[in-house]
């Protein structure tokens, strides 16, 4: 059998004119991918990864702008620097136990105070005066005077001793200081009665004019009247027992001074009775 004669026919003269229509310069036709394969592998055996393909041809690769920085291992291992402890339960403990004396000390000086003052009961001293007297009293330009007083003092605790000391005598007029006089620290015995004399000047005093007036005016009606002040500090004492160092101011006012014949001499008129002062603490 003639080839020619092939059941296919003879060839397609468009399939002709095609192909010599390529030779002259037409573009080529679009390329289609290949279809997909499938493939099986037997069982056990794992497919191997596929090769990086990279980037396909006419694409730039993607910009990396983030640059990775190296990092640097130090050069030996980091050890941190353990924290420092300090033990102060030493310190603590001896605050406590100061604190715990503390309290206790003064714990027991309260309660021996409370048990003195409750037990013992320590009264305040008596004051009286006895007599006030004043010779050359002259009110004329200053006040000049030579005074005299008797003041009795009366311990009437019976288990206390009482100390006396910075014993001052003031001998005012309306609130005014006329004369001053200190007296040595003295003691007194239990239920003792001590007699004190004091001689108080009005030498070097200055005084206002409207007092001195004043006092001429009453020696003009032959009497004066004056206030005595006594202050001092007195500690009450018990074996070795003492209590606190306490002021006593005692105040003994309305005191009549009655001056003889118009004179510079007057003397306290008390009738022959002392005169009991008050006290403050």
């Amino acid at each position: 059998m003639d080839p020619s004669h092939d059941e296919r026919g003879p060839p397609n003269e468009s399939l002709t004119h095609q192909s010599s229509s390529r030779r002259h310069g037409d573009a080529p036709p679009p390329t289609v991918a290949p279809p997909q394969m499938m493939y099986y592998y037997p069982q056990g055996y794992a497919p191997q990864p596929m090769p990086h393909q990279g980037y396909p041809p006419g694409y730039a690769p993607y910009p990396n702008e983030y640059h990775q920085q190296p990092y640097h291992y130090p050069a030996g291992p980091y050890f941190s620097t353990p924290p420092t402890y300090h033990n102060g339960g030493g310190s603590k403990a001896f605050i406590r136990g100061f604190i715990m004396c503390s309290c206790l000390i003064f714990t027991c000086l309260f309660v021996a105070t409370l048990i003195m003052a409750l037990v013992l009961h320590p009264q305040l001293p008596v004051y009286t005066i006895n007599s006030l007297s004043v010779a050359n009293f002259n009110t004329t330009q200053l006040l000049t005077a030579n005074w005299n007083t008797s003041i009795m003092i009366h311990n009437i605790n019976n288990r206390l001793i009482g100390l006396f000391s910075y014993f001052k005598v003031d001998l005012l007029h309306k609130n005014y200081i006329v004369a001053v006089s200190y007296v040595p620290n003295f003691e007194l015995n239990k239920n003792e009665v001590k007699r004190i004399d004091a001689t108080p000047l009005s030498n070097g005093f200055s005084f206002p004019k409207s007092n001195l007036d004043d006092m001429a005016k009453e020696q003009a009606g032959g009497s004066v009247t004056f206030a005595l002040r006594m202050t001092s500090m007195v500690t009450f004492m018990f074996s070795t027992m003492s209590t606190r160092n306490t002021l006593i101011l005692a105040l003994c006012s309305g005191l009549k001074v009655v001056f003889q014949n118009n004179t510079g001499n007057g003397v306290l008129d008390n009738a022959g009775k002392p005169i009991s002062c008050q006290l403050y603490m």
